[in-house]
């Protein structure tokens, strides 16, 4: 995935991706990253968590939207998975 942003970054589009393996994801020098600490596969919660789901979505828009060079290019989203 990294290559693909560099190369969407370098044409002009910002980007953005979720990651759940920030350190393999910071070897890879992605322009901006969202770390999650959700269960892989699980990206954006648990099925029916729309709520959930529209938040981290806004989240990667937002990173797109409002970053700046002195942000760290992997930040870790505040969200925790829950078990029923």
């Amino acid at each position: 995935m990294g290559l693909i942003q560099q190369a969407a970054e370098q044409a002009g589009i910002a980007t953005a991706s979720v990651t759940h393996l920030p350190d393999l994801t910071e070897k890879v020098s992605v322009p901006r990253a969202l770390h999650i600490k959700f269960p892989l596969g699980r990206t954006f919660g648990q099925a029916g968590r729309s709520d959930l789901q529209e938040k981290i979505t806004v989240d990667l828009l937002e990173a797109v939207q409002n970053r700046t060079e002195d942000d760290e290019k992997i930040q870790k989203l505040p969200y925790r998975w829950r078990r029923d």
